[in-house]
C-alpha cells in the first residue's frame, strides 16, 4: 500500500477486503468471443462445472451410452431439465460414451477462427443479420474436413434455414478475396 499504487481500502461486514481503487474489468463480448466458446466446447476445452450437476446425475441414471446420438435422444427426452447443456454434448460424451470424441490441433483451431473472422468481417460490412454459431461451426468444420467432429455437436435441424444459411456462407467464401499472405500461413 506504500508504493503509491492503490488507496486504502475497506473491510466489509463479510471480513473481505475491498480495495477503495479496484477497477472491474468490463468485459466486451464479441461474436468472435461467442464462436470461440462454441469452438472450444467442440474441442471439449470446458470445465465439467459447465454442466450443470443435475444434468450428469440425469444422464448417468439413464446411461451407458454407445453413441453420441444416444446420449442426444436422451437429453431431449428430458422433461425436468432446466439447462439440458447441448453446446457440452463432446464433454458429455467423453465421460459418458464408449466412443472416442476427436479434437482439434491448436492449428485447427487457429485456422477455424480466422474461417469464423471472414464470416464476421463480412456480416460487419455489409450489416446482414448474424447467421447461427452453431451453423457456422458446422461449416467451418466441414470446410475443414473434420466430418468426424460433427457427430458431437448440436446442430440446426431446419431445412429452410439449413439451406439459407449454407448458401449465405457459401457466397461470403466464394466473394472474400484471400491474400496470397493468408493462404501461406493456412498452409503452414
Amino acid at each position: 500500500m506504500k508504493c503509491g499504487l492503490c488507496q486504502p481500502g475497506a473491510i466489509t461486514e463479510l471480513n473481505q477486503y475491498v480495495s477503495a481503487d479496484r477497477i472491474m474489468p468490463s468485459s466486451c463480448y464479441t461474436k468472435r468471443k461467442r464462436f470461440k466458446k462454441y469452438l472450444m466446447r467442440a474441442n471439449r476445452n470446458q470445465s465439467a462445472n459447465t454442466v450443470p450437476p443435475e444434468t450428469w446425475r440425469y444422464l448417468i441414471r439413464h446411461g451407458p451410452y454407445k453413441r453420441p446420438e444416444e446420449l442426444y435422444r436422451r437429453l431431449k427426452a428430458a422433461k425436468g431439465l432446466k439447462r439440458k447443456c447441448y453446446d457440452s454434448l463432446p464433454l458429455m460424451c467423453s465421460h459418458l460414451c464408449s466412443t472416442k470424441v476427436p479434437s482439434l490441433t491448436s492449428d485447427e483451431i487457429n485456422h477455424a477462427m480466422r474461417q469464423f473472422d471472414i464470416i464476421d468481417r463480412h456480416i460487419q460490412r455489409n450489416g446482414e443479420p448474424m447467421i447461427s454459431y452453431l451453423f457456422c461451426l458446422e461449416f467451418i468444420l466441414r470446410k475443414m474436413n473434420r466430418l468426424d467432429m460433427i457427430v458431437f455437436i448440436n446442430r440446426i435441424k431446419c431445412p429452410k434455414r439449413r439451406r439459407m444459411y449454407h448458401e449465405r456462407l457459401t457466397s461470403m467464401f466464394a466473394s472474400e478475396k484471400v491474400d496470397v499472405v493468408e493462404l501461406l500461413r493456412m498452409f503452414n
